[in-house]
């Protein structure tokens, strides 16, 4: 009877997590390894130039890099193919006026990046000064 409890509490402990599994099964690995800037202090109206560095095991096909930031001003999405190794992505974003027309104010904003594939997820933030 020990023997039959112990081998249904493993039998449900594995079916918690399916995810883990798949992902192992199917070989794929991806990871967002950099998100940087050209600069860290922007200004009103000024272009940011940021680029992503992702790392995938194996060639993807049809993954998604999501681009967001600046209280929901910044919202890009790319679908790509991503090669084995590194993948270096870009993205250009022209900041509003700082100003209340322009809708943001002087000071700190996040930039953020979510890559997925399937039901793998990979993100990453930083954070840049923007100034009047």
């Amino acid at each position: 009877m020990k023997k039959v409890s112990l081998i249904i509490l493993i039998i449900i402990g594995l079916a918690l997590i399916p995810g883990c599994v798949t992902e192992q099964e199917e070989g794929i690995a991806i990871s967002l390894k950099n998100l940087s800037t050209d600069k860290v202090l922007y200004h009103s109206s000024e272009n940011v130039n940021f680029t992503a560095m992702i790392y995938s095991e194996s060639d993807l096909k049809n993954v998604t890099i999501i681009a967001t930031g600046i209280n929901g001003r910044l919202n890009e999405k790319k679908i790509l193919n991503l090669k084995t190794g590194i993948n270096e992505v870009s993205f250009n974003y022209n900041l509003p006026k700082c100003n209340v027309c322009g809708g943001i104010s002087a000071g700190d904003y996040s930039l953020n990046c979510d890559v997925i594939y399937k039901n793998i997820t990979a993100e990453k933030s930083i954070t840049i000064n923007i100034q009047q």
